[in-house]
């Protein structure tokens, strides 16, 4: 080794430990959000969803809600044991990215129905929602499959300080949150103009439901994809993963909330007619 390379390599490896633990400050950062929101709403949970009869809606709130539990216990093991050979990281990370991919659809399919809710579950809407779901989950995970596809993994230069060190010439992956923020930003439009519509109508406590679990969840989640699209495709690729697991947790938070305060409002009658229900 050239002696005049040692303080480069030791910039490199200095910088790499950075992004490392910044990478798993995030996804501490994520599951302490998981966790708190959980609190918030286990009286809820326990009233709307563990004592009401099974469902489609039940089974779509325990997937979305517990899956993510194990999605981030998951990125807690890859990011914080050091110890992992190289053939487990691989295993590891694919494993990771499937129920990513799953969990992220689950929410979605949340998210696409109470928007068909809304707008009064119109059969030829709901057919164009589906097809646009369907479309924008692909749009997901193609890219996704490609990327991992592509990744492979070295040594870790420090495995006393530097667990898996996945590496990816390409940058495909931000196809995917691409796709998200082309969801997102559609879900948001067709919310906003049905707010606009109801509030012609004058029906207030609606609207205040739809602009809570609706536009402003949307606006979040556009928000989050549009960092993780500008993180992957701009930033270092060490930073890849940086808001993945934050991402997940949210769209998670969001979508169980969605169906928790579509039951809470279902029990308060507005008037002479009840919030909206969402598809059993």
């Amino acid at each position: 080794m050239d002696p005049a390379e040692i303080p480069q390599i030791i910039q490199q490896l200095s910088t790499a430990i950075g992004e490392y633990r910044n990478v798993n400050s995030l996804t501490v950062a994520a599951m302490v959000v998981m966790i708190f929101d959980w609190l918030l709403t286990f009286e809820m949970e326990v009233s709307y969803i563990w004592q009401a009869p099974w469902n489609m809606m039940k089974v779509l709130y325990l997937f979305s809600r517990y899956l993510a539990f194990i999605d981030v216990t998951v990125a807690i093991i890859f990011g914080f044991v050091v110890t992992l050979p190289v053939e487990s990281c691989s295993r590891i990370f694919q494993c990771a990215a499937v129920m990513y991919c799953i969990g992220m659809g689950v929410a979605d399919i949340i998210f696409t129905l109470r928007t068909w809710v809304v707008w009064g579950r119109k059969r030829h809407f709901g057919i164009a929602l589906a097809i646009f779901y369907v479309v924008a989950w692909l749009t997901f995970v193609i890219p996704v499959a490609f990327y991992l596809k592509s990744l492979f993994y070295v040594t870790s230069p420090l495995p006393q300080l530097l667990g898996c060190a996945p590496q990816s010439p390409s940058t495909l992956f931000s196809i995917s949150f691409a796709g998200a923020m082309a969801f997102d930003l559609v879900m948001l439009i067709l919310m906003a103009i049905r707010a606009m519509s109801l509030f012609r109508s004058g029906n207030s406590d609606l609207i205040k439901v739809i602009l809570r679990d609706g536009i402003i969840y949307y606006v979040y989640t556009f928000i989050i994809s549009a960092l993780n699209f500008f993180v992957i495709l701009k930033l270092s690729k060490d930073y890849a993963d940086l808001l993945l697991t934050m991402e997940r947790v949210l769209r998670s938070v969001l979508s169980c909330r969605v169906i928790l305060h579509i039951r809470q409002q279902g029990e308060h009658v507005v008037g002479t007619r009840k919030g909206p229900e969402l598809p059993k």
